[in-house]
């Protein structure tokens, strides 16, 4: 056997390369990762409202009580679900609280081809509209400068050259809005004040994306073909912002993506049998999965 002096002490050689082997092996180290990088995200709110957190008021049993307008913007780049919700404290037994949306209309000045059409109130009105169901239905709120009887509501789905190639009425919606179809949903954006041909309107709405509500004098619809009678359009009262209804039987609501949304009410009725004391009417915007 071979051996090698070590520190005064004599060592076999196959035991030494066994120590430096163990030694090195102790050493070495292998890569973990090539690269590595920390990203810090902030999430802003998608579903924004201006909703009061806190509302106090006095009845009497058998009122009704409306609060509102308040608004529902979507701020996410898609079509997001919502669904109203209200919870009573106490019990709330003989306290029923519905939602609809709310549109104020109005006569403009208009000059074809330019953007925006200015607001000048010679008639105006306030309707109401299901912001969800199976069913679309609407009504007046209040109205000044027309004969009811006269008009009539219409949705005005926007084609992708708007001016040069206007739409027919649809006097008769039978689906959710706005249709797929209609320039509104991404083509035009109604938010922001200054015009920009196919970013802004420069009409600065609440909400950016959504379908038009107008109501317009029952003889400028053609009976057969839906075109309206555009020389008359001083006399149309268009809309002052975008709405959005969704034809579905579970409460649902879809609200359209970048800015879309709609201006809703709700509306609190009181049993007129209803027990004297306090109650907390609280109302949530859910989110739906």
């Amino acid at each position: 056997m071979k051996t090698i002096k070590l520190f005064g002490k004599t060592v076999p050689i196959f035991l030494l390369i066994g120590i430096l082997c163990a030694g090195g092996m102790g050493s070495a180290a292998l890569l973990t990762y090539y690269g590595i990088m920390t990203t810090t995200v902030t999430v802003e709110q998608a579903i924004t409202t201006n909703m009061p957190s806190t509302l106090t008021y006095t009845i009497i049993g058998g009122d009704t009580k409306t609060d509102g307008p308040y608004n529902l913007v979507n701020h996410a780049n898609v079509p997001v679900t919502v669904k109203f919700a209200t919870t009573y404290s106490p019990d709330g037994d003989g306290i029923t609280t519905t939602y609809r949306g709310i549109l104020d209309l109005t006569t403009k000045n208009v000059v074809f081809g330019t953007s925006p059409w200015t607001i000048n109130e010679d008639k105006t009105a306030t309707i109401w509209y299901t912001l969800t169901g199976n069913v679309f239905d609407w009504g007046y709120i209040n109205y000044a400068g027309f004969v009811e009887d006269d008009y009539t509501l219409i949705y005005y789905k926007d084609n992708s050259d708007r001016f040069n190639d206007p739409a027919a009425a649809i006097t008769d919606i039978s689906n959710s809005l706005p249709y797929e179809t209609d320039g509104n949903i991404d083509g035009y954006n109604y938010c922001g004040g200054t015009y920009s041909a196919g970013v802004s309107t420069g009409d600065n709405y609440v909400h950016c994306h959504g379908a038009k509500l107008w109501l317009v004098p029952i003889a400028d619809i053609n009976p057969t073909t839906k075109v309206l009678t555009w020389t008359d359009a001083s006399n149309f009262l268009f809309e002052t912002d975008l709405i959005s209804y969704t034809q579905i039987n579970n409460g649902n609501m879809i609200l359209p993506s970048n800015g879309g949304g709609v201006n809703f009410e709700t509306i609190n009725a009181f049993d007129v049998a209803l027990q004297k004391g306090t109650y907390t009417i609280t109302t949530n915007v859910l989110p739906v999965a």
